[in-house]
């Protein structure tokens, strides 16, 4: 077996998928099947089986999902600081949080990238135009769409 922390977690064993072969200049040098679906493999079990992701998790995977810890805060809606408290663990996420944060991993990895774009327009939409009241209309396509109005 073969103890995988290259991953940036210290609990990650490898029973298969990966050679180990002995460079006479540099040493052991290990070469791991598949890097990607592995880690596809890791941040699925760790969103799904992990009651609290802790610190080491939470890095991971932000880092999968090729996030700084400034673009995860500011998906999240939560201060640059929180996210290196909780990498440390120093401080819990709190429920609500963590659900999302499974969710936009989730959809990185398995998704089509909604759920981000969605998140990512509420966080940066124009909050100066207030509607007071919002019109529905029925179209001829038999769905319903809202119509701008900006009240009475």
């Amino acid at each position: 077996m073969y103890h995988y922390e290259e991953c940036g977690l210290s609990n990650v064993w490898l029973q298969d998928g990966y050679s180990i072969e002995i460079d006479e200049e540099y040493g052991e040098l290990v070469s791991i099947h598949s890097v990607h679906q592995l880690h596809d493999a890791i941040g699925y079990f760790l969103i799904t089986n992990r009651p609290e992701l802790n610190g080491e998790e939470i890095r991971f995977l932000r880092k999968e999902m090729n996030l700084s810890q400034k673009n995860l805060a500011g998906l999240l809606r939560v201060g640059e600081s929180s996210i290196r408290n909780w990498e440390n663990d120093r401080g819990s996420m709190g429920k609500p949080t963590e659900l999302l944060f499974r969710a936009l991993y989730k959809e990185h990895a398995h998704g089509d990238g909604e759920l981000r774009k969605m998140i990512e327009a509420l966080n940066h939409q124009e909050r100066t135009l207030v509607l007071d009241n919002v019109t529905f209309a029925y179209g001829k396509n038999n769905s319903w769409h809202s119509s701008e109005s900006t009240g009475a």
